[in-house]
């Protein structure tokens, strides 16, 4: 995902300005951060900090004044820049960092919209928040251990996976790591080659999210929808680029890339040549794709 426009939000009145070399180290990663904002009161000498690095790294700095102790006017300035950017069609990204899961609607809203959303903030943060996210990111690491931040995954299914999953050739996970609730995190596990069951269930799931009048979807739409519907399988095809290299070896699958806006599309041949794919009932999760 390295060069698509990321838009990075920060929230300043939750998060401290010495985490902002974790916050852009994580976001090089992600993709190109073409808008860099941390919203704040940043009157008088609070936030002093934020106003300190912000020129370093080319922040642009949101002030918006408090409206009284408890308030939450700082969140609603960083909601309506963030549906501000999505009006322009110009980030298929978006990373909100702060440790608030008010943010979870804002996220979900997002989602709606077809692009990726990823948050950053305490490990300890509850679950609404992280699973609002297509991914979520640890913020309570040292500023020195940026270059090798590691990913907090989305909650997966309890059960390890069985048949062709538990039987295919294991690869190591390059990026995926959990903390426990110590704190610690774990050594990278193992993470199995998609079976070619697991490849239909990708494909179902792209044939039902299109259709005769829209037959191309955003590869970051794809992916969220892997996930809400098949967390299990979301684990498996998706993170560092690997959706896509799937997608582009299997010949059932069209993949066109958007020059002005960096973006990939994707189609399944079924638009002319194959007939409807039915999603495996074992591999989605309750639910139907919205």
């Amino acid at each position: 995902m390295s060069g698509i426009p990321l838009a990075v939000l920060i929230d300043g009145e939750n998060v401290a300005a010495s985490r902002l070399p974790l916050i852009m180290a994580r976001a090089a990663k992600l993709g190109q951060p073409s808008a860099r904002s941390v919203v704040g009161d940043f009157s008088g000498n609070r936030l002093a900090e934020w106003v300190k690095v912000a020129p370093a790294h080319a922040l642009e700095l949101v002030f918006q004044p408090s409206c009284g102790k408890g308030r939450n006017s700082a969140d609603i300035a960083l909601t309506i820049r963030a549906m501000d950017l999505l009006g322009t069609n110009a980030f298929r990204q978006f990373l909100i960092v702060s440790s608030d899961s008010d943010f979870a609607p804002l996220a979900q809203r997002l989602g709606r919209s077809g692009v990726a959303v990823f948050g950053m903030g305490s490990a300890r943060q509850d679950s609404l928040w992280r699973a609002a996210c297509t991914a979520f990111f640890d913020l309570d690491g040292s500023p020195a251990e940026a270059p090798t931040a590691k990913v907090i995954a989305r909650p997966a299914v309890s059960k390890p996976p069985v048949g062709k999953l538990a039987a295919a050739k294991p690869e190591v996970a390059k990026s995926v790591m959990v903390n426990t609730p110590a704190g610690k995190p774990q050594p990278p596990v193992a993470r199995p080659a998609p079976s070619r069951q697991d490849l239909d269930a990708v494909r179902g799931i792209l044939a039902q999210a299109t259709g005769v009048e829209a037959p191309w979807l955003p590869l970051s739409r794809l992916g969220v929808l892997i996930h809400q519907n098949a967390p299990q399988l979301g684990a498996l095809v998706c993170g560092n680029g690997r959706l896509l290299k799937t997608l582009q070896a299997d010949s059932l699958v069209e993949v066109r890339t958007l020059e002005k806006r960096h973006e990939a599309r994707v189609r399944t041949q079924a638009c002319s040549k194959l007939a409807p794919i039915a999603v495996p009932a074992t591999t989605l999760a309750a639910g139907a794709i919205a």
